[in-house]
């Protein structure tokens, strides 16, 4: 699944991505186990990284032409 906020900055790119990963995550019909976030500003990149783990899920970072890709791994389960 991709999110793509290439368009948003901090700090609605911040809300915006943790808005979605409550739903992909956490949703009571289906549940992801990955997710692709694009992202071109590095201030919203080092953000939403902190938040994410902070809240203990696994991130992945990949730059490449003038954006970023993490990639966020779901927790495992207690």
């Amino acid at each position: 699944m991709l999110l793509d906020l290439s368009q948003q900055r901090c700090p609605m790119a911040l809300l915006m991505a943790k808005r979605h990963i409550v739903n992909v995550f956490h949703s009571k019909t289906e549940v992801h186990q990955q997710l692709m976030i694009k992202i071109v500003d590095s201030s919203s990149k080092r953000d939403i990284e902190k938040y994410l783990l902070a809240q203990g899920y696994k991130v992945s970072c990949h730059s490449a032409s003038g954006y970023f890709t993490l990639t966020v791994f779901n927790k495992e389960p207690s």
